[in-house]
Formats: C-alpha cells, structure tokens, sequence
C-alpha cells in the first residue's frame, strides 16, 4: 500500500511538472493540488567535494529524482546562484513520517552505492518544508517549516540560512546594509522584510564573517535584482567552504556562495 502512495505521488510530479502552466516570470509552477493530505518537500543540497558527484534523492525508498543533484542544488526547483531551475517548486509527499536519502547510485542504475544522508522527518498536511542538508566532518542537516504567506504590495519577505561549516557564524549585507547578524552555521534567521525600492540602493548581496565591518572583503557576493521582486519570499543561503578563490579559472566546486531559491 506505502509504494502505490509513492507511485501516486511521483504521477502527481509529472502532472505538477510537465502539465502545468507557468508563473509570471517563470517563477513558480502552477497546479491544483488534488489530495488535501498532502505535505511538500524541498532538499537544499549543500554537501560540496572536491569532484562534486551526482546524487539521487529518494523518499521511503523510492527515487524521485534523476541522478542530477549536485552541491548548491535545491531540488526541486532550483534559485539564484544555484545549480537547477528558477522556481519555486516543491514534491507533494505523504503527511507523516517520511524517510529521506540522498546517495551516489550505481551506474545506469538507482541502486545505492555511497549512501551521502539519511533521515527521517514529520510533516504535517498542506506545509512546505526544506531540508538544509549540508558537510562537515558528518553531515548535518536542518528542516525548515516554511513560511509561505505572501507579503504586502511592494514587500520582499526573506530567511537566511548559514550552510557554510568553517566559519563560525555570518553576517548577511545587502549593499552596506547589514540585515541578519551572526547566524551560527545550521543556523536560519528570523524573517525580515524589504522594501523593492530597496533596489534602487544596491543589489549586490554579501556574506562576512560575523562581527567583522561592511568595509571588509566579502567571503562571497551575489549581484541581481531578480532578488528585489515584489511579493515574493526567499530563502537565503550562505554554503562552500570560505578560504577557497571565488574568481580565476578552474574553480573549485566547494568555494563559496550566496545564493537564493524561492519559497514562494
């Protein structure tokens, strides 16, 4: 009975993926949700190596991704300065316990060969949640019941998530405007607000290291006002690893970010 739900579920993919008609601005999918029961799911996929290998997602044992999934992936979907899409989509799953596992298949299979992480979490019918999963000597992982209400006329609402294991805590900046303080790593902000004239200062993002001045050298920055529209929520996230160059050539796939994916 537990695998006709799941193959149920993925059908539903299909439909809410490959069926549906587009947001404005190819932001989010649009789709009727057909059983009330059901919760959403998104993984923020952030466990970087250095030859940064394909994973597979599966839930309660069923795949229900391709083998596409690399570090800085939110699945489904995607964001700003993510790997993936640009929108705001997330799996319909069953309401309940759900067993989560991100692995390196075998080849041409979807067999698990290096299981990367696994967990279980409780969701709750009609909720949206995003499992932070993220690297250091285990791995870590953070789930987030996500708060999808829209914000008024001309208001952006945004989280901000630390991801990044060697730094001890960050400040997040928007310009020199400092609007997170000190955010431990696994660590997710409160929400706060701005305003999409806010684009009319600076739309350049930056992560530092907690406590140091907005004059300091960044450890990553974002540049796009793809980030300022109106009525929309995101989730920002700091990930990497700081100490690794951010511009040259053959860059490292664990050198930092700031990057964004949409909540709604």
């Amino acid at each position: 009975m537990r695998n006709i739900k799941i193959f149920s579920i993925i059908a539903f993919v299909s439909f809410a993926f490959f069926g549906c008609n587009k947001g404005k601005e190819n932001i989010f999918s649009e789709y009727t949700i057909v059983d009330p029961s059901l919760s959403f799911f998104k993984v923020n996929y952030n466990v970087a190596y250095y030859n940064n290998p394909f994973v597979q997602l599966k839930i309660n044992g069923v795949r229900v991704s391709g083998t596409n999934i690399q570090t800085r992936y939110p699945f489904p979907g995607g964001g700003f300065n993510t790997l993936g899409g640009s929108t705001g989509d997330y799996l319909p799953i069953q309401s309940g316990n759900n067993e989560i596992s991100l692995s390196i298949p075998k080849k041409g299979t979807s067999i698990d060969s290096v299981e990367v992480f696994k967990t279980t979490i409780s969701t709750a019918a009609g909720k949206k949640y995003s499992l932070h999963v993220a690297d250091t000597l285990i791995r870590k992982s953070l789930i987030v019941d996500e708060e999808v209400s829209l914000p008024a006329e001309g208001i952006v609402r945004y989280r901000f998530v630390n991801l990044m294991p060697n730094v001890a805590a960050i400040d997040l900046y928007i310009g020199s405007i400092k609007v997170v303080s000190n955010i431990p790593f696994m660590g997710i902000s409160d929400p706060f607000t701005l305003p999409i004239t806010q684009t009319n200062v600076s739309t350049i993002w930056a992560i530092r290291a907690a406590g140091t001045p907005a004059t300091s050298t960044a450890i990553a920055t974002y540049n796009s006002a793809s980030t300022l529209l109106g009525q929309r929520v995101y989730t920002v996230f700091a990930t990497g690893y700081n100490g690794y160059p951010t511009t040259g050539s053959n860059l490292d796939p664990r050198r930092p970010f700031v990057s964004f994916y949409y909540v709604r």
